[in-house]
């Protein structure tokens, strides 16, 4: 009988992991351990001694302790032993600041000896502009234009045209064409529409008479009986030809009967266009002479009127002239005046006010004298505390190159090696059951034949 393989253990897999885990760290330690020799110094690795940690299964591991050592050249050295000694110079120079200045800060401050803070700009300050100031502009400014200024254009202006402006054109005028323009014309042409309708039928009905006989004699020698097919065929024949000759008729007789509308139309239309010309003729005439006449009269009317217009313009605009030049130098007065007034009362009180402002800005200028020698030595000792810190020697040593070490994954193989096992464990059992099924078939089929 096959067994299956037996299941690797968690424990002492992890166990083995952990030690191959270690010896890689190490490994990888060692490699990247490399000394360095640099024209600025060297950097030297040295092992002092071991180290023990207890691991998870709780057993001790040792590990190897290494010290970096880095040795620098003299002008390196020399160059760091200085950048130290400023430092403590800084540190010592910073210690004698805060006592001095804190001694000083014990003191409290004391500003009275700064000018005194003018809030009032005094009593020569006015904010009224003065008597001299006026807000009337006097007797001499008038709001009225005077006796001069008139708003009537007088009696020589008239709004009338006269008795000889006529609103009528006159009896020459005329609003009739007469009696002979026609608003009708022509005569009655259906009797002319019968007579060409009949004419035409009188001409075609013997020969459509004629051709019936002839249809009707052949129908006997041919032996067509009334009431027959081809008898009613060629009657509805000879009926259609009468038919059509009727429709000819007719269409020649409206013909005849257009024609001789247009020419009745046309012949009222040039009577009515002869008399209609003689009527706007006769009216344009008696138009012109009454236009002719209202004209002049209308032109000699606005002659009058303009020439009074303009006299009565002028008169006016030297009245509002002379009453503007009077205001406007009344106007003129004013404004010096209480321009000056304005003009020197700023004056004082701009004089006050810059007084007052130079007072002030020497008490601030003395104040910020007072607090800058108060603070100077904070300020000195808060530069160097909070300065920038003294740069080491440079070494300008190359970076350390490192090696990367895989761990061996010994859990893996384990499992593999486990797996590996149970499939061949697994494919011997199925061979042997294979090879048993056959034996039983032919131990069967053998004892068939006995």
């Amino acid at each position: 009988m096959v067994s299956s393989p037996k299941v690797p253990s968690a424990s002492a897999t992890a166990q083995a992991q952990s030690e191959y885990n270690t010896n890689t760290a190490i490994t990888q330690q060692l490699l990247n351990q490399t000394d360095q020799i640099t024209p600025y110094g060297n950097i030297t690795y040295t092992q002092n001694g071991n180290q023990t940690y207890t691991g998870a299964d709780g057993k001790t591991y040792t590990v190897p302790k290494f010290t970096q050592t880095t040795t620098l050249n003299n002008q390196q050295q020399q160059t760091l032993d200085q950048a130290q000694q400023a430092a403590t110079n800084i540190a010592s120079t910073a210690n004698s600041l805060s006592s001095s200045g804190l001694s000083q800060l014990s003191q409290p401050v004391d500003t009275s000896g700064a000018p005194a803070l003018q809030t009032s700009l005094g009593s020569g300050y006015s904010s009224t502009l003065g008597n001299d100031y006026n807000t009337s502009l006097g007797s001499n400014y008038s709001s009225n234009i005077g006796n001069d200024y008139s708003t009537n254009l007088g009696g020589n202006y008239s709004t009338s045209l006269g008795n000889g402006y006529s609103s009528n054109i006159g009896n020459g005028y005329s609003t009739s064409l007469g009696s002979d323009y026609n608003t009708s014309f022509g005569s009655d042409v259906s009797q002319a529409m019968t007579s060409a309708k009949n004419a035409v039928l009188n001409q075609l009905t013997p020969t459509l008479d004629r051709n019936a006989e002839a249809t009707r004699a052949q129908e006997l020698a041919s032996g067509v009986r009334s009431g027959s097919a081809a008898y009613s065929a060629n009657e509805q024949s000879i009926g259609d030809n009468y038919t059509r000759a009727a429709n000819q008729a007719t269409e020649t007789a409206q013909s005849v009967q257009n024609q001789l509308f247009n020419q009745q139309q046309q012949q009222a239309a040039y009577t009515d266009s002869a008399l209609l010309n003689k009527a706007n003729y006769t009216n344009s005439a008696a138009l012109n002479q009454a236009q002719f006449g209202n004209s002049a009269l209308l032109n000699q009317a606005q002659f009058g009127n303009d020439s009074t217009l303009n006299q009565f313009n002028a008169q006016n605009s030297a009245a509002l002239n002379q009453a503007q030049f009077g205001n406007e130098s009344a106007l003129n007065q004013f404004n010096a005046q209480n321009s000056a007034a304005l003009n020197g009362q700023n004056f004082s009180n701009s004089a006050l006010l810059n007084s007052a402002n130079f007072n002030n800005d020497a008490r601030n200028q003395y104040l910020s004298q007072y607090y800058q020698q108060r603070d100077q030595p904070l300020n000195e000792l808060s530069a160097l505390l909070s300065g920038s810190q003294v740069t080491n020697a440079n070494t300008s040593t190359s970076a350390t190159p490192t090696t990367s070490v895989e761990p061996t994954n010994y859990a893996g193989l384990v499992e593999d090696n486990y797996q590996a096992q149970l499939a061949q464990s697994q494919g011997l059992t199925s061979g042997l059951f294979g090879l048993a099924g056959a034996g039983a078939m032919v131990g069967g089929s053998y004892l068939g034949r006995k």
